[in-house]
């Protein structure tokens, strides 16, 4: 008999046991994911650059570098900058293996040209790692090349320049004899905007296609709104005749112009070609190099 009972009392407390572990809800598991290894994350390097073929759209790369001894993965990219309004990211994702850098574009926001642009830029780059670790990085990237200065300084003329004028460069070109030297005849020409501030054109730099007869690094100007509407022939010649260099080109027909806004020296801006004005100077800088037309 009393061995009967010592058989039912392990039998009920095995199927209490069992009930505990296989019946009772399941313990609750943290929903913080795994962070990245801090050796890893030690590793990245943020930096902000910009190719030519981007420039004219205002968008800039995040150029992220993996120094660390494993490989990661970039699920998404922010830049912050206090130049521009908002945030200019991509969740495009890409491997980033172990001494290898990626670009990420992010196209920036409309320029903050009120004085009001201070403090540092911020990158936030999301990271995962082969164990399925997750951590978001803070940094201020580096900019070595000044980029972002230079943007708003571009943006911020040009703004400061639209509100008392309108700057075209004309469709059609002409062509004349320099020296002996074929030249285009670009026309930049410049209308007041009613109540605007007063607006110079004192300069127009050279392209890397396109340069003033004579080897000059500029066209020196004389626009003036207070003087009305008005316009200048910029005289330009085959700054260079390689195949390779036309064909890649970038920014050779975006020209640099120099301007005063109310007696105040504004940083350079660019003034593109229209398309119809790029074609018409690739014709002839293939007309004036001797190159067979495309047509």
């Amino acid at each position: 008999m009393s061995g009967r009972w010592r058989q039912g009392a392990v039998l009920v407390v095995a199927l209490a046991l069992a009930g505990c572990s296989a019946g009772g809800p399941a313990p609750e598991r943290s929903s913080t994911p795994t962070p990245v290894p801090s050796d890893l994350l030690a590793g990245v390097g943020v930096e902000v650059r910009q190719g030519r073929s981007t420039w004219a759209q205002r968008v800039v790369q995040v150029r992220v570098t993996n120094g660390g001894p494993g490989d990661l993965s970039v699920t998404g990219v922010r830049l912050t900058t206090p130049t521009v309004d908002g945030v200019a990211g991509t969740d495009k994702g890409r491997i980033l293996r172990a001494g290898v850098d990626r670009d990420f574009s992010v196209a920036l926001g409309d320029p903050v040209c009120d004085g009001a642009a201070g403090g540092a830029a911020r990158a936030e780059v999301d990271l995962t790692d082969d164990a399925g670790g997750r951590s978001t990085i803070v940094v201020e990237p580096t900019d070595p090349q000044g980029h972002l200065a230079r943007i708003h300084g571009e943006d911020c003329a040009g703004v400061a320049v639209a509100e008392g004028a309108t700057l075209t460069l004309a469709d059609a070109i002409t062509t004349t004899d320099v020296g002996g030297t074929l030249a285009a005849n670009v026309v930049l020409g410049v209308e007041p905007v009613a109540g605007g501030p007063r607006v110079e054109v004192t300069q127009v730099d050279r392209t890397v296609l396109f340069a003033p007869p004579g080897g000059a690094v500029s066209w020196p100007v004389t626009l003036d709104t207070a003087s009305g509407e008005g316009q200048v022939v910029l005289p330009a010649v085959a700054g260079r005749c390689d195949l390779h260099a036309v064909a890649d080109d970038k920014r050779g027909t975006f020209f640099g112009v120099h301007t005063r806004v109310d007696g105040v020296e504004q940083p350079v801006f660019y003034l593109a070609s229209s398309e119809a004005l790029r074609s018409a100077l690739f014709e002839f800088i293939r007309t004036a190099c001797g190159s067979p037309s495309s047509g």
